[in-house]
């Protein structure tokens, strides 16, 4: 049902696995293909490919008119697991799943429809043309899909907005309701997710592939010295709360946070002294890092010239958002049950330290339990 150049497009799609199976098996025979001269092509396309994911940039479509081109992505694929770095395989899901969408974004809704039901054996019905949905209720309208309740949480979770939340979706007999361009980024974010989890073994690779992965690795070292966070040593991380040591150390880490998240941690730090170019300095290791976006957002969560700027998130919104690890049970602090706030508890876990009160009992003895967390 697809074409060759969306063959290119959606590498993930049972077409264009099956055409670079043809031609190469596995990696092992995928290595020694790439070895013959008149591969070379597929070896310089594919570091290009990954050096563009890596300076964050769009991934350019190759289309030689020939049915080598399909290799181009797994040969990709193939140098980021060979180099091993989480950083880099992160870089390449963002790039590659930007692209994915952006192809999709023009397709019509019977291709998008294949690609989720063939891909990934997702349960999908058409609702129809804007005409033919005219008999829904108003509300349903705008969605021109349904899609299995468990397909749709194979993916939305991890996007931690309230619209992917299931209890803020309709659904009908097990059926969520999505538009066309929510089924895209779906789909984008399940082909994400292939990448980040998917697990090779390596075979012995060719001269010049092996020249690529060792000029990538070291260009890789260099982006991440230069994108360490700013050490902060006005006040301790350690009186951050669970719910914001973990945003920040996923952060500094290079991993991508949600928006609700980057939102609670850049709140947070500005709230307690951090200066917005520390601020910026916490974010710039992840993947999908814009230098100007990541500095108009934080100058306007700053909103200096409205005041005092916007408050983080309570503990409430927080667990509301699935950023609370203690309500999820993923850590523990006794603070957290008498306090409603991570500035509240930031304060009180501060006041601790400069007193050297290592003995948390006098929660229980001197203040009033706030919340019960499970």
């Amino acid at each position: 049902m697809l074409t060759r150049i969306q063959m290119l497009q959606y590498p993930f799609s049972v077409e264009a696995r099956r055409k670079s199976q043809t031609i190469a098996r596995d990696f092992r025979r995928l290595s020694k293909f790439l070895g013959e001269s008149e591969n070379r092509y597929i070896v310089e396309e594919a570091g290009e490919r990954v050096v563009k994911a890596l300076d964050q940039q769009s991934i350019r479509l190759v289309n030689t008119n020939d049915e080598r081109d399909v290799l181009i992505y797994p040969t990709a694929r193939l140098i980021v697991e060979k180099i091993g770095n989480a950083r880099l395989r992160s870089y390449q899901a963002v790039a590659e799943s930007k692209a994915v969408q952006k192809y999709l974004s023009r397709e019509s809704s019977d291709i998008v429809q294949y690609l989720a039901e063939s891909s990934f054996g997702w349960k999908l019905e058409y609702q129809g043309k804007i005409l033919d949905r005219s008999d829904l209720s108003p509300i349903l309208q705008p969605f021109e899909f349904k899609i299995a309740f468990e397909n749709f949480l194979e993916v939305a979770p991890k996007f931690h907005v309230d619209k992917w939340k299931l209890v803020n979706r309709h659904m009908d007999k097990g059926m969520v309701y999505v538009a066309k361009r929510e089924l895209e980024r779906l789909i984008s974010g399940k082909f994400s997710d292939l990448i980040l989890t998917g697990s090779y073994e390596v075979p012995t690779l060719p001269t010049r592939l092996t020249e690529i992965v060792q000029s990538i690795d070291a260009e890789l070292a260099g982006k991440l010295k230069s994108t360490q966070p700013i050490e902060y040593k006005k006040e301790s991380t350690h009186a951050f709360p669970p719910c914001i040591s973990i945003m920040y150390k996923e952060s500094t880490a290079g991993k991508n946070l949600a928006h609700d998240a980057r939102f609670a941690l850049a709140a947070f730090l500005l709230r307690i002294g951090m200066s917005e170019q520390d601020v910026m300095g916490v974010f710039k290791a992840a993947p999908d890092y814009v230098r100007s976006l990541a500095e108009y957002q934080v100058r306007h969560i700053s909103s200096k010239s409205a005041g005092e700027g916007y408050n983080p998130p309570s503990c409430k919104k927080l667990q509301v958002n699935s950023l609370c690890p203690v309500y999820l049970g993923a850590a523990w602090d006794a603070l957290c049950e008498y306090v409603l706030h991570p500035l509240e508890f930031y304060n009180t876990r501060a006041w601790e330290q400069s007193k050297n009160i290592d003995d948390h009992s006098w929660y229980s003895r001197k203040k009033k339990r706030k919340q019960t967390l499970k």
